[in-house]
C-alpha cells in the first residue's frame, strides 16, 4: 500500500433496450456502446496507474449473452494484463449453471467469486478484498451477514446489493444490506453494484459507480467508473470519472395552446432542439413528455408524432403523452346527448373505482371516448 483500483458495475452487456422503444440499428449501436464503455474503463485503469479493476455484478445479461459475449470478455480482460480483474456476479449475471462465468476459460488475471458468502483475495500486503456471488437471480441474502473482521489488515468488500437506506423507488431488492454494517463488520469500504445512480459516500465507506452508460431515461448526466485509493493509514478516497459517450435527456413540452397536430410537432421540435443543444444528437436518446390540457379534436398519436420529429432531424426520440382532454366534465355530464350519457357513466365509474389502476383505466377510456365523439382520428399514447 498505497493501492489504487478502478471500480465499475452494471454494464449490462447485451441489453435489449426495447423498453426504451429502441430497436434495429439504434439498439445495435447501444449494445456496441456498452462494449466500448467496458474497454474505456480498462484503458482508464491503465492510464491512472491502477493495480486492479473490480466489477460488482450485472456485467452482462444472462438471457442474451452468448458465445460472442464470452469471447469478447475473455479477450478484453486478457488485454488488460497485468491488471487484476475481480468480479462479483449479480442478479442479471448470477453464478449459476450455464453462466458465462462457469464455462469461460478466463485468463490468469481474472478472479470470479463463486460463493454466496464473502471470500477473501489478497490484493497487497495487508490489504484484502472480500467478494461474493449471487448464485441465482432472485438471491435476497444479506452480503454483510458475517462476523466482524480483525483489524490486522485493511478489508474491502465487493458485492452486488441493495442498500436499504437509499433504495430508489421501484428498485428490485437483491442482496439487501444496511450501509452502517460496512464499518461495523471491519470494512473500510464496500464497492457495490445494483443501483444505477452514482453514489460516493466516504463517511459510510459506500460506493456505487452507477451504470457506465445510461440505460433508462432517468439515468442522466456524466457517468463512468470510480477510482478507489487506499493509503497507508487505511484512509479511502473515491474519484469519479466521466467517460460516457451516450446521453439520456428528458424534456417537457406543454401543448395546451396547440389546435392542430402540426402545431404540436412544431412545439415539440423546439423543445427537442433546446434540450439537446451542445450534445451529440447521434448519441443522445431524447424523451419528450407532452403535457397540458388539449382540445379533444386534436389527434395525438405518439408513433406519428415520433415519426414527424424524426423527419425534422430529431433522430432518437420517444414521446410520452401525459396530456389530458380539455373538457368540463360537469358541464358535459349535463348534456342530453350521447356524449352526456357517456360522460355520466364514466364519472360514475371514476367515483366507484377502488384502486389507482382502475381510475387510470377509466380515465383512458374517457379520453378515447371523447376523442371518438369529437370525430378525431384516435391514436395511441
Amino acid at each position: 500500500m498505497p493501492y489504487r483500483l478502478l471500480h465499475l458495475a452494471d454494464v449490462h452487456l447485451e441489453r435489449s433496450f426495447a423498453g426504451l422503444g429502441c430497436h434495429g440499428e439504434l439498439a445495435r449501436r447501444r449494445r456496441i456502446g456498452l462494449r466500448e464503455a467496458l474497454r474505456a474503463a480498462g484503458e482508464a485503469a491503465q492510464q491512472h496507474g491502477c493495480s486492479a479493476v473490480s466489477i460488482a455484478g450485472d456485467l452482462y445479461e444472462h438471457e442474451r449473452a452468448g458465445v460472442d459475449t464470452e469471447r469478447f470478455l475473455v479477450e478484453t480482460f486478457a488485454s488488460w494484463r497485468p491488471l487484476r480483474v475481480l468480479i462479483s456476479p449479480g442478479n442479471h449475471d448470477a453464478f449459476m449453471p450455464g453462466s458465462l462465468y462457469r464455462r469461460a476459460a478466463w485468463p490468469d488475471n481474472v478472479h470470479v467469486f463463486s460463493e454466496s458468502q464473502l471470500q477473501p483475495v489478497t490484493l497487497d500486503d495487508g490489504l484484502v478484498l472480500w467478494g461474493l456471488a449471487h448464485r441465482e437471480p432472485a438471491w435476497t441474502g444479506d452480503p454483510l451477514d458475517c462476523d466482524a473482521l480483525p483489524p490486522d489488515d485493511v478489508h474491502v468488500a465487493l458485492f452486488h446489493g441493495a442498500d436499504l437506506g437509499s433504495r430508489p423507488e421501484g428498485k428490485s431488492l437483491h442482496g439487501p444490506f444496511h450501509a452502517d454494517a460496512i464499518r461495523a463488520r471491519g470494512f473500510v469500504a464496500a464497492l457495490c453494484g445494483h443501483y444505477h445512480r452514482r453514489r460516493l459516500d466516504t463517511d459510510m465507506g459506500l460506493v456505487y459507480p452507477g451504470s457506465p452508460e445510461p440505460l433508462t431515461f432517468d439515468e442522466t448526466g456524466p457517468r463512468g467508473p470510480v477510482l478507489v485509493d487506499i493509503d497507508n493509514n487505511s484512509a479511502i478516497r473515491f474519484t469519479s470519472l466521466h467517460l460516457n459517450r451516450w446521453w439520456m435527456v428528458s424534456a417537457v413540452c406543454d401543448v395546451s395552446e396547440c389546435v392542430s397536430t402540426a402545431a404540436v410537432v412544431d412545439m415539440m421540435e423546439l423543445a427537442a432542439r433546446t434540450a439537446v443543444a451542445n450534445i451529440d444528437p447521434e448519441r443522445t436518446m431524447l424523451r419528450i413528455d407532452m403535457s397540458g390540457d388539449v382540445d379533444c379534436a386534436v389527434p395525438l398519436d405518439v408513433y406519428n408524432l415520433e415519426a414527424a420529429l424524426r423527419e425534422r432531424g430529431v433522430p432518437h426520440v420517444k414521446v410520452r403523452d401525459l396530456s389530458a382532454p380539455r373538457v368540463d366534465l360537469r358541464e358535459l355530464a349535463g348534456e342530453q346527448s350521447t356524449r352526456g350519457a357517456f360522460v355520466r357513466t364514466a364519472r360514475a365509474a371514476l367515483e366507484s373505482a377502488q384502486e389507482e389502476h382502475e381510475r387510470a383505466t377509466v380515465s383512458e377510456a374517457l379520453r378515447y371516448g371523447l376523442m371518438a365523439l369529437a370525430g378525431t382520428e384516435i391514436g395511441l399514447r
